[in-house]
């Protein structure tokens, strides 16, 4: 999961701050991006952990030390209010259950130092992910995951499991769950949407009847914009139709 966030941050213009040295027993689960464009600054801090490896004490005591390091070796005007922290949990459900819930909400409405977002996934939806990214490997990480965003049978899948939770979980499903949440906890991620032009409505409707048809369709339509009161029985009478109850 770490490389593949990374290469998401990389092609989102985020450079990899290797020259980083951080303290505390987890040092080795941190790893931090900086981006600088048009005078605009981006820090992110990025951790990784599995579920019930840190509680939150220790979590902020590590946070806390990652800050002083930062700090400590950049010297960057206004850092401070543009760090962002993302936590990478791998779990091992994707059912939210009452303690996660928890852990995730103190972490991210904790208003100090970061801003705070955390990213659940299991072992099994990150692999079902990596197997469809490689069938379109010679793209963009960015361009395919937006693509999986807007997928019409991928988000199906995920809606009908949202719906239902006795649905049996799919791959669709857990991929779908997945690329929408790396896309709603990094901000910076912009979904391109294909602009598609729209079938005429009434051209639709005109190719599928014939033409006695469509004089008919003409004339009751003529006579419904002159009298939006008209009855059904009356439109009937004007295009020579009987009306029977």
């Amino acid at each position: 999961m770490n490389n593949f966030v990374k290469t998401i941050f990389i092609e989102a213009g985020f450079e990899f701050y290797e020259r980083l040295i951080f303290n505390g027993d987890f040092s080795a689960n941190f790893s931090f991006f900086t981006r600088t464009i048009n005078n605009k600054f981006d820090f992110y801090l990025v951790g990784n952990f599995r579920e019930g490896e840190v509680n939150l004490e220790g979590l902020q005591q590590e946070l806390t030390q990652c800050l002083d390091s930062i700090l400590l070796e950049m010297n960057v005007s206004g850092l401070d209010k543009n760090l962002s922290f993302l936590l990478l949990l791998e779990t091992e459900s994707i059912a939210y259950s009452k303690e996660r819930t928890r852990y995730i909400y103190n972490i991210e409405e904790d208003p100090y130092d970061f801003k705070k977002y955390v990213l659940t996934y299991t072992k099994g939806q990150f692999e079902a992910l990596i197997i469809q990214l490689n069938e379109m490997k010679e793209e963009p990480l960015l361009k395919i995951l937006n693509y999986f965003l807007l997928e019409k049978k991928l988000f199906s899948s995920f809606k009908k499991k949202e719906e239902n939770r006795n649905t049996i979980e799919n791959q669709e499903a857990v991929i779908y769950d997945l690329v929408s949440k790396l896309f709603i906890k990094l901000p910076f991620l912009s979904v391109n949407i294909k602009q598609e032009n729209l079938v005429s409505l009434k051209k639709e409707i005109d190719e599928k009847l014939n033409q006695t048809q469509s004089n008919i369709v003409s004339l009751m339509l003529e006579q419904y914009i002159k009298d939006p009161e008209l009855q059904i029985n009356d439109i009937l009478t004007v295009i020579g139709c009987e009306y029977i109850e």
